[in-house]
């Protein structure tokens, strides 16, 4: 009875994922994030939901020789892919709460412009800065990114204008627009830093998933300083696709230390 009360409640919490990883493609969401969380929501439910079916699948499967090797081998794989995805997940928890020094140089990385105003993604990093620069009133920021082919004005210069508008002085501000990725955002953003002899303790301003990341192409480029992390907060979408970008994480990781 015990056993079948957790094999539901397994269940049910895999199918509340299931669905979450599927919602962020009724907005055009669609990237290796949700894809993977699909798939392992869709295995893992074959076992906890379908007990059955999944051990009529093993039996089929363990019936040949090639077959049964392939299926231990996969079994052996996706054990240690959960291993990674729990240490990966705590290191990114870790990144998230890293603390900010005093006055810290707030470096806010660049998203999506359209039509010439912050994406919902971009406003939730200015939002973020505004509320640092706003507590901190010396402090100052590096806002960095470069201008799309299907943008009408640079990121880092939209952000300028919008918290400027928002009542940040102007030369509490750096406008870094050339960057095209994060690591020529953070490069960038730091050259400007030394140029302009800002406080070389640096505040990342991005997402919370892409703090660890962001940590980690800091320091690959021999940038030692004191990293803290100002994470934006969520809207509705951002909740939405909170788990897809979480989960694209734990590929753009490795992918990051390889290159």
């Amino acid at each position: 009875m015990a056993r079948k009360t957790v094999r539901i409640l397994i269940s049910a919490v895999l199918y509340i994922f299931l669905i979450w990883f599927i919602l962020p493609v009724g907005f055009g969401v669609l990237n290796p994030g949700n894809i993977l969380g699909i798939i392992l929501c869709g295995i893992l439910l074959i076992k906890f939901s379908f007990p059955k079916i999944y051990s009529m699948i093993n039996c089929f499967l363990s019936g040949n020789k090639i077959t049964k090797v392939l299926l231990n081998t996969g079994k052996v794989c996706f054990s240690l892919f959960c291993i990674y995805a729990v240490i990966i997940s705590g290191l990114m928890i870790f990144a998230v709460n890293a603390p900010v020094n005093e006055e810290s140089t707030a470096v806010v990385l660049g998203a999506q412009v359209k039509y010439g105003r912050p994406s919902v993604l971009l406003q939730q990093r200015i939002n973020a800065a505004y509320n640092y620069l706003n507590e901190n009133k010396n402090a100052k920021a590096v806002v960095t990114g470069g201008q799309g082919s299907d943008e009408t004005i640079s990121e880092g210069q939209c952000m300028y204008d919008t918290l400027v508008g928002m009542g940040i002085y102007k030369d509490r501000i750096f406008i870094e627009d050339k960057a095209e990725n994060t690591q020529q955002n953070i490069k960038y953003s730091y050259d400007i830093i030394e140029k302009e002899n800002l406080n070389k303790s640096l505040a990342i301003v991005t997402d919370s998933y892409h703090q660890l990341r962001a940590r980690l192409i800091a320091n690959k480029q021999n940038i030692n300083s004191d990293i803290g992390a100002i994470n934006t907060e969520n809207t509705f979408i951002g909740y939405i696709t909170y788990p897809t970008y979480f989960v694209r994480e734990w590929i753009a990781i490795p992918v990051e230390l390889l290159k």
